[in-house]
């Protein structure tokens, strides 16, 4: 650099000198200056020698210049040392992430309040690890000093060493590699040194237990610590717990929208929803599932809904690219100590319901307070969690990773012994509080237990099971899992040669169909089965059965038959002096005189019948609670409704639900007699009776009557209120038939007040109703009214 300077400072010398000598030589050799400086001649003397040494003086103070460059100079100062490596250990987000706003939201309100460590916990397959990845990358720059990245393998069942992990820490922190070994204190207070005082986010990701997340937390007051774990983390008070759960049904549908494409989801959206139920709205199922259906050119949600409903396939299918959901549940599996993977393999047996502590312990063969233990250390370990007082619910996948585990690590006997104590355990619990306590999940496991019975051969349990859950399945809306229970109960008593079983399977899915509006079928097995108790001991059953046909052949329109069965069911009754039969066999009477439009044969057999069934709850007003008495109550319903209302009645058919019906039966046939104060007396009692058992559809069936009554008494507003009062209560039961109803008597009403409009639109709404409940001729009656 300095030559190059230096020579281009002597050529620029050379050409100054050399203008003024020419200039110099020019007049001497011519005798003349150039034209253009003839004016400057006079003093020409005195130019040259002053040009010249102007020249001369360039060129020395150029080569002095030059000369003084080429002294040597101090040295420049040192460069600043170079800053510590900016260490960026993440993996990449995950795609297509949908959902958690509400965890989202936790975690960055946590840390704008200044947590200095945050755990996010779940169950296998929840997506820890995705929101906890795409959470730092998002905070990054919150932290641009490093974010650093450990995976601790604790879900693997081989949880990295403290040691090992701050090594690696140190290595990404820049350390040198004398720093890098040492005993897990000396390592972990080196750590703690150069995390002080800088901006540093640690994602500590499948973290074992507490104490391996503790012996790597940073000491910087501005660093941020985020762990991903299986395990609750209780022992780790420095981390706040931001616990996940399965998706709602709206994100999992979005992730399998996102994975195996919006246009399949939509075009199946029914599929869809069963599919991502499927897999218990776990992000790691659904997200597998969607992969599997999009690989395959031709996969439709229907094909992968369709292989996943049968659940002893379940878990085969959940795998795709060498991912599992089996394989995650597996691990957590066996890190479990022996006792607790005997239990979980019990609950396999269980039905996926919320499961008490008594039917767990039943299968686990253990007393109630080592079950409740090993209970709650499934929870720690998020294979379960609890659902109530001594209550514990096992996520759907865990379930069927637990009855496969029960199916290879236990013998036949075994697995046979545990079904077995679970069946009588849950046939106890259905006696006990009378499927009280049951909720929607067991109307479709029921069903499955009565079935894994009938497969082990254990046929009387599951008849036993049957009889004490059919009160409880009888008052749930829709039947196919009661049509299920018996039909399998059916098979029991053909291959055991039971009659009685037989009978009362026929007589079960006899009272099914009727509320399933399915009356020919309805009234040919009550028929069977009657005709099987027809020499049968116990005389209340086929009294019972007898008068169950007559209700159904009545709410079917045929009379005659109707009042033939309801005659012989009375005076075999009354031979038996059964006066309590006797009175509810009346209170069918009375119905059948309601619906053949005979209001005084209807209020002596209801009055007759009043009294002892009042007398037989043991409270005249109709308030204390009995035990169920031939589950007939539900037909009762259908009153002048041209359709089958009352048969998909779903309440309980025990003894007060016989009084209040009796009640509302008696108060509508003194409004048929013009008797509006005792209708209304009566009507106001069943009224309050409904509502104090939670009888929905009771309740809205006698608002309906109500109404009625108003409308006849001419106050149209109140009967429109009570219309539509009873519209809600049948929209809370799910009952269609009642929905047709009271939608039409809303409709009958606005058009009395000239409110053609709102008519019409309650008329569409009834005629849609009739058409769901396949009853097209109702519909086409209440259609004709539409612009009357």
């Amino acid at each position: 650099m300095l030559r190059t300077q230096t020579t281009a400072v002597l050529v620029t010398g050379s050409a100054l000198l050399a203008v003024p000598l020419a200039l110099a030589l020019h007049p001497a050799a011519c005798g003349t200056l150039p034209p253009v400086l003839g004016p400057l001649a006079p003093l020409a003397p005195f130019v040259w020698p002053l040009v010249a040494a102007v020249a001369a003086g360039a060129a020395y103070t150029a080569v002095r210049r030059v000369r003084t460059r080429r002294r040597p100079t101090a040295p420049p100062p040192a460069a600043p040392a170079p800053a510590p490596p900016d260490p960026t250990g993440l993996p990449a987000p995950v795609d297509h992430f949908t959902g958690r706003a509400i965890e989202t939201d936790a975690v960055l309100r946590l840390v704008r309040i200044g947590h200095r460590a945050i755990a996010v916990t779940g169950a296998p397959g929840t997506g820890k690890s995705a929101l906890a990845i795409r959470l730092a990358h998002e905070l990054r720059p919150l932290f641009p000093e490093g974010r650093l990245y450990a995976d601790l393998g604790g879900g693997r069942g081989e949880p990295s060493s403290p040691a090992a992990v701050l090594a690696g820490l140190l290595a990404a922190l820049g350390a040198p590699a004398e720093e890098q070994s040492g005993t897990a204190a000396a390592l972990a207070a080196r750590f703690r040194g150069r995390t002080a005082g800088r901006r540093v986010l640690l994602l500590l990701d499948d973290a074992a237990d507490a104490d391996q997340a503790r012996a790597l937390l940073p000491a910087g007051e501005h660093c941020l610590t985020l762990i991903t774990s299986r395990a609750a983390l209780r022992d780790l008070p420095e981390a706040a717990a931001v616990p996940l759960t399965p998706l709602t049904e709206p994100d999992a549908l979005a992730l399998l929208a996102a994975v195996a494409g919006p246009d399949r989801v939509t075009a199946e959206p029914d599929r869809a929803r069963a599919a991502v139920h499927a897999c218990g709205l776990l992000p790691l199922a659904v997200r597998i599932a969607a992969g599997a259906s999009r690989s395959r050119p031709t996969g439709q949600i229907s094909v992968l809904a369709g292989r996943l409903t049968v659940e002893r396939d379940r878990l085969h299918h959940l795998r795709a690219d060498g991912v599992a959901v089996r394989a995650a549940f597996e691990a957590a599996y066996a890190a479990l100590g022996a006792d607790d993977r005997a239990l979980l393999r019990g609950l396999g047996a269980c039905p996926a319901a919320p499961v008490t502590v008594r039917i767990a312990a039943a299968a686990a063969a253990h007393d109630t307070a080592r079950t409740r233990s090993g209970l709650d250390r499934l929870a720690d370990a998020q294979l379960a969690r609890p659902a109530g007082p001594d209550t514990y619910l096992l996520h759907d996948l865990v379930r069927l990773l637990a009855a496969e585990r029960l199916d290879h690590e236990t013998a036949p006997a075994d697995r046979r012994a545990v079904l077995e104590r679970v069946l009588t355990a849950c046939a106890a619990d259905a006696s006990a509080h009378g499927g009280r306590d049951w909720g929607v999940a067991e109307q479709h496991t029921v069903p499955h237990l009565v079935r894994a019975a009938v497969r082990e051969g254990l046929h009387r349990h599951a008849h036993e099971l049957a009889l004490a859950a059919d009160p409880w399945l009888e008052g749930r809306p829709g039947q196919a899992p009661r049509i299920a229970m018996w039909a399998a109960v059916l098979d029991a008593a053909r291959r055991s040669g039971e009659q009685g079983w037989t009978a009362h399977a026929m007589r079960g899915l006899g009272s099914a169909y009727a509320h399933e509006g399915l009356l020919d079928r309805a009234v040919d097995h009550l028929g069977m089965a009657a005709a099987l108790q027809r020499h049968a001991a116990a005389r209340t059953e086929q009294t019972a059965t007898r008068r169950l046909l007559g209700d159904v052949l009545r709410v079917a329109g045929r009379y005659e038959e109707a009042l033939r069965e309801l005659r012989t069911a009375l005076e075999a009754c009354r031979d038996a002096d059964d006066t309590v039969g006797e009175a509810e066999v009346l209170r069918s009477l009375g119905a059948l005189h309601l619906d053949r439009r005979r209001p005084d044969e209807a209020i002596d057999c209801l009055e007759r019948a009043l009294p002892v069934l009042a007398r037989h709850t043991g409270d005249t007003a109709g308030l204390a609670d009995a035990r169920r008495a031939g589950g007939t109550a539900g037909l009762a319903d259908a009153r002048n409704t041209g359709g089958t209302a009352g048969l998909a009645d779903p309440r309980h058919a025990g003894d007060t639900a016989q009084l209040a019906d009796a009640r509302r039966d008696l108060g509508t046939a003194y409004v048929q007699a013009g008797g509006f104060v005792p209708a209304e007396r009566h009507l106001r009692s069943a009224l309050a009776l409904y509502r104090r058992d939670g009888l929905t559809a009771g309740e809205g069936w006698t608002l309906r009557e109500l109404g009625r009554l108003e409308e006849l008494r001419g106050a149209y507003g109140t009967g429109g209120e009570l219309h539509r009062a009873a519209l809600a209560a049948f929209e809370r039961a799910g009952l269609g038939a009642g929905i047709a109803v009271a939608a039409e008597a809303v409709g009958d009403n606005l058009l009395v007040q000239g409110d053609q409009w709102g008519a019409d639109e309650q008329y569409r709404r009834a005629a849609a109703a009739h058409r769901l409940l396949g009853d097209d001729a109702r519909a086409a009656e209440v259609r004709r009214k539409l612009g009357t």
